[in-house]
């Protein structure tokens, strides 16, 4: 029976609608259950009393009132105003004290004036979700669910009718742009100069997909060698400084002044606010919050995926680029802008979380779909060959000894560790466990003879025998700490990263013919490698001490030297956690830069002297002949020394163990700080140990696949 096309089209819309309703759905239903439990939070009566002061002067009609009326000037007045006009029709409830910004949240605040301006609040974080889910309804479906997302945009906050309206911002420019992807004037340009101006009066930070825009037709202009996306995005910017002014009534009767005094307010309160200062947040802090899903209230969200979204948004990333470059430039621009502001409030975020989402369900695609469909047509194209009964069991009897040696070396270690994951197995209860009591309570836990024990890590815990916890130390190893895990992922890439960068730059000097003694300096180069880590760490210790360092006691002996201030800041590397960082680098860098040395000096000598001949006749040098000869050529010989090396940092000990970073879990490794600040909780470092197996194996899959290291050399 054939189907019509046009049925295919019709049912296929049908679908289509139907999965951005439930999508939308989702969303409006996850919100106001967030509405309901969660607790009052830090700025939540400051808005709710400025959209009480403007009620108030709804109620009297008193229209010029609003432009005077604006409680915490330093934020702009629209999604105030908002508020105000959703609790308008109430009755008058009394006016929410003035407290610092620095006080605890109210303990209660009035109702109905409360619940009526968080589902507004809601409200706009839904209509955020259906714009999404019509570019995309998967994408819409991970917003949907975003802990973060969902909790800001539940609460009395200046983030929903922002988050909104710059999402419309982009999505209008989209479509006001021709088939030559050239911005043209027409009204979707106007709607979204208007929904910029609109999104900078609900919140500035978000205006930044202002930036995002001018970005991309700059970089129209380059492609394109014309000037006039730039004229016209100009006139769409000035355009938009008129919608925002025109929908702040506060800036009118002095607009430079009171713009500039609330702008300014927010640089200084970034670098000198109490509470900025006392959270001590890393510089990286932004991709900790995206790592994690909000920690701070069980039971407030049904499903906490946050890590799985930004893990799929990593790998949608370069799809992302080439397919939608607008939604790439809002993620690269807005991450920038989160890593150089000092202050890292989580609700910051929230500028990025619409292209996130987005980029999360290209890496579904490329990294789930894409490959089952590929694996699917390639298992119905696959002939199967006919193989006698003999020659499986003869080859089964070969591989015995083998798979009995593995068993008994890899296998039966990992089940252990997984088994001992699902109990509270510590020190204290050391002897029953060796004892089989770690089977015991696992085989009785999963066959539900016995319910799960709630996890004593206190010192004073009494349990002699091991008891089963069913999944709370591989449900809580992450939620625990996210920072650890993130700060783990960035060491063992950016130490990579450098190591390669180094060890590629030394090998290429040293295989200059003109170079002299060339063994000298190899044998030099080698040396950090040969060195136990042990001991290179403890060298390293000796040097950067801040107390008894030799930098720190060359200081106390002759002083600070002019125009030096190189040792003093050495000396002081444990004061903010971006310096530890840089040194736990360096460290790591010479550790293991030699390795990488090697490797491609060895790939290099493989490279036929023919190719560096054609390449000279056609012109190449420098980039062009590093890039389109030697990376290719070397890459197979070092994709499998940089996974070694992956491995290797990612597991990193006693670099981390003898420095001893002073800012715990944001600079520690994850091996070193349970060993460190949780020793004995043995089930709780096997739960750490699979997930940390499962990031691996996650880690070494992808770049597998994307350096090609299982196809070796090839020459053509």
């Amino acid at each position: 029976m054939k189907v019509d096309k046009s049925e295919l089209t019709l049912y296929s819309r049908i679908f289509y609608l139907l999965a951005v309703c439930a999508v939308v759905a989702l969303a409006g239903r996850l919100r106001l259950r967030a509405v309901d439990r969660l607790p009052i939070d830090y700025d939540e009566d400051d808005y709710l009393r400025s959209a009480q002061l403007i009620a108030a002067e709804i109620q009297e009609q008193n229209w010029a009132g609003l432009q005077e009326t604006n409680y915490r000037q330093e934020h702009p007045q629209l999604v105030k105003i908002a508020y105000g006009l959703a609790i308008a029709p109430l009755d008058r409830a009394s006016l929410i004290p003035d407290q610092p910004t620095s006080a605890s949240p109210a303990p209660r605040l009035p109702e109905p004036h409360y619940q009526i301006a968080r589902k507004l609040s809601a409200l706009f974080g839904s209509l955020e979700v259906l714009a999404l889910a019509v570019l995309n309804p998967l994408a819409g479906l991970f917003l949907s669910i975003h802990t973060f997302t969902i909790k800001y945009h539940s609460q009395i906050m200046l983030e929903g009718l922002p988050s909104l309206t710059s999402a419309l911002t982009v999505i209008f420019y989209m479509r006001a742009k021709n088939k030559l992807g050239m911005p043209i004037p027409n009204l979707w340009l106007l709607g979204s100069a208007l929904f910029l101006g609109l999104t900078a009066s609900g919140k500035y930070l978000f205006a930044i997909v202002g930036i995002v825009i001018l970005a991309d037709g700059l970089i129209t202009a380059f492609h394109k060698r014309s000037w006039s996306p730039v004229v016209i995005l100009l006139g769409w910017g000035l355009l938009s400084l008129v919608f925002f002014f025109a929908s702040s009534p506060y800036l009118w009767p002095d607009p430079i002044f009171r713009l500039k005094e609330s702008l300014l307010f927010h640089r200084q309160y970034a670098s000198t606010a109490q509470e900025v200062q006392a959270a001590g947040m890393p510089p990286w802090q932004p991709f900790i919050w995206l790592f994690g899903s909000v920690p701070w209230h069980p039971g407030v969200f049904t499903v906490c995926l946050d890590l799985i979204i930004t893990v799929f948004a990593l790998l949608g990333f370069r799809s992302l680029w080439r397919e939608r470059r607008l939604f790439a430039l809002w993620i690269i621009i807005a991450l920038a802008f989160l890593l150089i502001w000092p202050t890292k409030w989580p609700q910051y975020i929230l500028i990025l979380t619409f292209p996130w989402s987005l980029s999360a369900s290209y890496g579904i695609r490329d990294s789930v779909w894409k490959p089952l469909i590929a694996w699917r047509g390639a298992y119905k194209q696959k002939t199967k060959m006919p193989a006698s009964y003999s020659n499986l069991w003869r080859a089964a009897l070969m591989l015995l000894p083998a798979g009995l040696a593995i068993t008994a070396i890899t296998f039966y270690p990992l089940f252990f560790q997984g088994a001992m994951a699902f109990t509270d197995f510590s020190a204290q209860s050391l002897r029953d466990g060796l004892n089989g009591g770690i089977w015991r309570e696992f085989f009785r836990g999963i066959s539900m003879q016995v319910p799960p024990s709630e996890i004593d890590i206190s010192p004073f815990a009494s349990n002699q025998a091991v008891r089963y916890v069913g999944l709370a130390w591989l449900e809580g190893v992450y939620a625990r700490t996210p920072d650890l895990v993130f700060f783990n992922l960035m060491w063992a890439m950016l130490a990579v990263l450098l190591q390669i960068g180094l060890g590629i730059g030394t090998a290429l000097l040293l295989s200059q013919n003109k170079l002299r003694l060339k063994q000298f300096w190899m044998v030099l180069f080698i040396l950090p490698w040969a060195i136990p880590e042990f001991v290179g760490a403890l060298s390293w210790l000796q040097i950067l001490h801040p107390q008894n360092g030799w930098f720190a006691l060359s200081g106390r002996s002759f002083g600070e030297i002019p125009g030096n201030p190189f040792a003093a800041a050495v000396a002081t590397w444990q004061s903010n956690p971006l310096s530890v960082l840089l040194v736990l680098l360096v460290v790591g860098v010479w550790m293991g830069f030699p390795v990488m040395m090697l490797a491609t000096i060895a790939g290099l000598k493989t490279i036929p002297r023919d190719i560096y001949d054609a390449a000279a006749m056609d012109g190449a040098s420098g980039w062009a002949l590093f890039w389109q000869i030697i990376w290719p050529m070397v890459l197979p010989l070092l994709a499998p020394v940089i996974i070694l090396r992956m491995i290797t940092a990612f597991n990193q000990f006693y670099l981390f163990y003898v420095l001893n970073p002073p800012f715990g879990m944001a600079t520690f490794s994850l091996v070193s700080y349970f060993y460190v600040k949780e020793i004995g909780l043995y089930s709780a470092s096997a739960a750490l140990n699979i997930f940390n197996i499962l990031i691996l194996i996650v880690m070494l899959l992808y770049f597998n696949r994307v350096s090609g290291a299982n196809k070796g050399v090839q020459y053509v």
